[in-house]
């Protein structure tokens, strides 16, 4: 974590000639908590300095004022927050939903059987049953996307290529736990239900609602697993940072491994299942 506070050579001079004297304090706001906690001690040791300086000085006291800058949203807009989240979130959502209900709804209907004993191998029914989810998933992405650029005016400051590569490898991974979901379960109310045991601790732990930072210690890990983690860094990384390729890449492979192991689990899945 980047913090530290700056006084400049101009600092001792104003105070001697009685003018306002200032103090730069930098903090990494990825840490909340830390970085508040942090403020309000070095504003204490700043206001007990300014008490003391006065007394000493024989000079009115006045008043600390701090003023705070933030960076990449300077007039913190929560729009400009929940957009870049919300193309993950709903893309996540709608996506899930239809991968999770495509085979459950074929064995419940029993055409599942069918399908298994056709010349189609495995991982052709997978293929299938995973482009449509990647579909509508980057629809929904795309359309959360331009609303959030064109109609609540979000700035994008990264590469449009890479947003779309992202997005593109965050919905194949859901799709893979999609899909992973549905062919364990036997109902259509099995997989819905089994979407929203998903749905509500990605959502939870995926840094959205509380920074990741601020979570219990013992918790934290279990973030890794979630893909959702990754695309909030990459989303608000490149609509509001312009978040540098590399950095980028380096949450791109864990979405690439955990729908590779949900998308190899689903194919073993069916296998096992083949006459």
């Amino acid at each position: 974590m980047y913090k530290g506070v700056s006084i400049d050579e101009q600092f001792s001079r104003n105070l001697d000639a009685g003018k306002p004297a200032t103090v730069q304090l930098i903090f990494d706001g990825r840490k909340t908590n830390t970085a508040q906690i942090v403020a309000g001690y070095t504003s204490q040791i700043i206001n007990q300095f300014n008490n003391d300086y006065t007394a000493e000085a024989d000079l009115k006291v006045q008043n600390v004022k701090l003023i705070p800058r933030v960076w990449f949203n300077p007039n913190t807009l929560y729009v400009w927050y929940n957009i870049p989240c919300l193309v993950g979130v709903l893309s996540m959502l709608i996506c899930l939903v239809v991968t999770t209900q495509s085979v459950a709804r074929e064995r419940e209907l029993g055409t599942f059987d069918q399908l298994l004993v056709s010349p189609l191998i495995p991982w052709e029914i997978l293929v299938g049953k995973v482009v449509p989810g990647i579909l509508i998933g980057l629809l929904e992405g795309a359309v959360m996307f331009t609303i959030g650029t064109l109609i609540f005016g979000v700035p994008f400051t990264g590469s449009l290529l890479l947003y779309g590569l992202s997005l593109f490898i965050f919905v194949a991974s859901i799709s893979g736990v999609g899909l992973f979901i549905s062919s364990l379960s036997m109902t259509q109310q099995q997989a819905m239900l089994g979407t929203f045991i998903f749905m509500m601790p990605s959502v939870l732990l995926s840094g959205f609602a509380t920074p990741i930072e601020n979570m219990p210690t013992w918790l934290q890990p279990f973030t890794y697993v979630i893909p959702l983690r990754y695309m909030m860094i990459i989303s608000k990384g490149l609509f509001l940072k312009a978040m540098p390729a590399w950095i980028v890449f380096e949450n791109l492979w864990p979405l690439l491994l955990i729908g590779l192991f949900n998308i190899i689990g689903a194919g073993v899945f069916f296998r096992r299942r083949l006459p």
